[in-house]
């Protein structure tokens, strides 16, 4: 159709030609100096025509020769961009191999370009860290200088600092991503990591729980993280009753019925000072069903140094738990420690010694009772039973010794 059209255009346009031409009867004449010269107009305008087509191409060709310098330029420019990008390509390959020589050596040559540049200085900091050589990874991460690849040299800096266990500098460079507003998960596990090896607990404990709620990290790994922060804090002895209640108070509310979290907390509340809390999450939970782990460290909430709970808190509580289960060896060993250290000698045997008579009882919960008697009949000086405890207690720890 396209053909058809352009022949159609091209028979009109010869068709007009051929009758101006055939109906042009005029001429022209041109002066110059002593000199005439006639022409037919047919002609003159066939002249003009021909001059104006050798005149178009004189100018043609003349932009060619300027152009073609241009343009071998940048042809030159992109056979070097397409070579960066290609030892870029293989840099990548080589780094993810495990071939950080060869690595690189392809970052290297890639450098030189602008465009791959700024990733080029970042491959090659990984692979000169990997290789141990850590003054030339400082300089290639120096040369890191444009806003937007910023964010990222500081992220693959704390990375490296960590591997090398500069927790202090790694944190430091941190601090500037986050005063630049950057609050990605990935800087939040950074942090947590260095914060783990400065055995900063608290904020470890902190930044562990908000990425276990928010997804970033798996439940087991999350649950793990959490654990360890907490233990070792409540292991260090320097925990801050008001910094411990935020952090009881940020958790879900489905680790709130964990048995092992509320454990480690109310010990925490209890080195702490602050028996009172400590008494309060393990009521809320004791309430709901008698659990041997918790009842274990229940009575301290009153036998410990820095506990100020009356122990008629304690042994009311006990008693209620005890109507609902009055065969539980726990129940009875913890009323018998906590009327031991009220100097309640009767009820302390007799809560010991149904510990002893049960056959629910552990063998770690017979030896705590045998050992709660044998400090009561010490204080009582009966020698005779004191002596008889002090042998069950010796008997059943070198069979738990076996055991470990």
């Amino acid at each position: 159709m396209r053909f058809i059209i352009w022949l159609g255009i091209l028979v009109v346009t010869a068709f007009i030609t051929a009758w101006i031409f055939d109906n042009n009867h005029g001429h022209v004449t041109m002066y110059w100096n002593q000199y005439r010269v006639d022409l037919a107009m047919n002609l003159f305008l066939a002249l003009s025509f021909l001059g104006f087509f050798l005149l178009f191409q004189f100018y043609k060709i003349l932009s060619i020769l300027i152009v073609l310098p241009l343009k071998a330029k940048q042809y030159r420019l992109k056979q070097e961009e397409i070579k960066a990008l290609n030892e870029l390509k293989n840099s990548m390959e080589h780094l993810f191999a495990g071939r950080y020589a060869k690595s690189l050596k392809s970052a290297q040559l890639a450098i030189h370009f602008k465009d791959t540049s700024q990733v080029s200085r970042m491959i090659a900091a990984q692979a000169s860290h990997q290789l141990k050589q850590y003054s030339e990874r400082d300089a290639y991460l120096e040369k890191i200088d444009r806003p937007d690849s910023l964010s990222t040299k500081y992220i693959l800096k704390a990375q490296m600092l960590l591997d090398e266990r500069k927790a202090d500098e790694a944190l430091s460079t941190l601090n500037q991503l986050q005063k630049s507003g950057a609050r990605q998960f990935l800087v939040q596990a950074l942090a947590m990591r260095a914060h783990q090896i400065l055995q900063h607990w608290p904020q470890m404990l902190r930044l562990a729980n908000s990425l276990m709620k928010r997804n970033y990290l798996p439940p087991a790994l999350g649950r793990a993280r959490v654990l360890e922060a907490l233990t070792q804090w409540v292991n260090s002895g320097n925990v801050n009753p008001v910094e411990l209640k935020k952090q009881w108070s940020e958790f879900g509310a489905e680790l709130y019925t964990d048995p092992s979290w509320v454990k480690l907390f109310a010990q925490g509340f209890l080195i702490a000072g602050d028996s009172s809390m400590a008494k309060s999450i393990l009521d809320k939970m004791l309430d709901q069903a008698p659990e041997e782990s918790l009842l274990e460290i229940y009575p301290k909430c009153t036998t410990h140094p820095l506990s100020s709970t009356p122990s008629v808190n304690l042994i009311q509580k006990l008693e209620v738990w005890m109507k609902k289960d009055p065969a539980h060896s726990s129940l009875h060993l913890a009323l018998g420690e906590v009327c031991a250290h009220d100097q309640l000698w009767g009820k302390a045997l007799y809560s010991f010694q149904h510990v002893l008579d049960s056959t629910r009882s552990s063998r770690k919960m017979l030896l705590s009772a045998h050992l709660g008697m044998m400090r009561i009949y010490e204080v009582l000086e009966d020698s005779e039973r004191n002596a008889m405890h002090q042998k069950e207690a010796l008997r059943i720890f070198s069979k738990l010794s076996k055991l470990d």
